[in-house]
């Protein structure tokens, strides 16, 4: 029998207030999204099911396929709220580093500690870049830029970097040179599963040519 929010007799939380009990949508999406992910680290993205994921959430089936019509869309969802935390780890990371140098050496350094689990105990955040950078690596191109730009924006300011420089382009040049170290994972100049030596590296040659 349905509860007083329509959703099949699922438990599911209710917002408090005038509103009279409207299903928390947000809450509910997530914690469908966190079943996910703790089976597809437990038995994989290949053996999740949603008949799996409902189970682990508590919901009915009916209940998931209202927010994820497929599992293809379920798994997408998880991916992409793992890259947008990925990029908040990056932001928060890059913004007390007191110069542009510093912050590309410490986004490097994050990309590669994504890429090497054997370095670092990766998060899902971490785990669901490096499926963005294997499945969508147009889109991973875009976001790195668009995380960038504020930053060469504020070196632009700063004298950091030439008064002329174009920010939009920069911002794609520098991208594509930090996205490279996921692509090309060897190197005779540094040691391409030391996140240390990669960040290095970078802060040395990354900006040469902007300024």
């Amino acid at each position: 029998m349905a509860d007083r929010a329509g959703w099949n007799g699922d438990v599911i939380p209710l917002r408090s207030g005038t509103g009279g009990g409207v299903p928390l949508e947000g809450a509910i999406r997530d914690r469908l999204l966190d079943a996910t992910d703790r089976l597809v680290q437990q038995i994989g993205a290949g053996k999740t099911s949603m008949a799996d994921v409902a189970r682990g959430a508590g919901v009915s089936r009916g209940t998931l396929y209202r927010y994820f019509e497929s599992r293809e869309v379920l798994l997408d969802a998880l991916s992409n709220r793992g890259a947008d935390r990925f990029f908040a780890e990056a932001a928060a990371l890059m913004e007390p580093q007191p110069t542009l140098s510093a912050r590309l050496g410490a986004l490097s350094e994050l990309m590669v500690r994504a890429i090497h689990p054997d370095v670092d105990d990766p998060e899902a955040n971490r785990v669901a870049m490096v499926r963005m950078l294997a499945t969508q690596g147009a889109h991973a191109l875009v976001r790195t830029a668009r995380l960038l730009r504020p930053f060469l924006e504020s070196a632009r300011r700063n004298g950091e970097v030439r008064s002329d420089l174009d920010v939009a382009d920069a911002s794609e040049w520098l991208a594509r040179i930090i996205l490279s170290f996921t692509v090309f994972q060897a190197s005779i100049a540094y040691a391409a599963d030391d996140p240390a030596s990669v960040a290095s590296f970078v802060q040395r040659y990354a900006i040469d040519g902007l300024t």
